[in-house]
């Protein structure tokens, strides 16, 4: 496989992750929307639990999908750096892409992991943490005037 090739499957995974994302902090939005409607009228047990699950799985889904989007960059950057090492002269596009900060630091490791990203990890716990105490946090009377 050529650089060209490389790039564009690149291209390819990226584009759909980004649909997928979208799709999937869509699905995120309506998991809030259930909480908070929860949160403002009677809710039961089963609802929280039931919407506590379907918050968690778009989580997990999240989780899923940001580790492919690491997945394949660093599989391309592993890609271009064995055509290189081929003794085949890269374009400026590669070559740039080789040194940009992340690239680099994930092009290390080609192994598909949920926790090589910490900073997404970290954005996923903490939106577990907003979603659960939405869901779970008892509600405090409001005081009328």
């Amino acid at each position: 496989m050529d650089q060209f090739q490389t790039l564009s499957y690149l291209q390819m995974a990226l584009n759909t992750n980004a649909i997928y994302t979208a799709a999937t902090f869509f699905i995120l939005w309506v998991a809030f929307r259930f909480a908070g409607k929860m949160r403002e009228g009677e809710s039961t047990m089963l609802g929280r639990v039931l919407t506590s699950l379907f918050g968690l799985m778009i989580i997990w889904n999240g989780l899923i999908l940001f580790s492919s989007r690491n997945f394949s960059i660093s599989s391309a950057a592993s890609g271009l750096k064995s055509i290189k090492a081929s003794g085949q002269a890269l374009g400026a596009q590669a070559e740039a892409f080789l040194t940009v900060p992340f690239v680099t630091s994930a092009s290390a490791n080609t192994q598909f992991s949920i926790f090589s990203d910490i900073p997404s990890l970290i954005f996923w716990l903490v939106v577990t943490v907003m979603l659960l105490s939405v869901i779970w946090m008892p509600v405090t009377a409001k005081k009328s005037t």
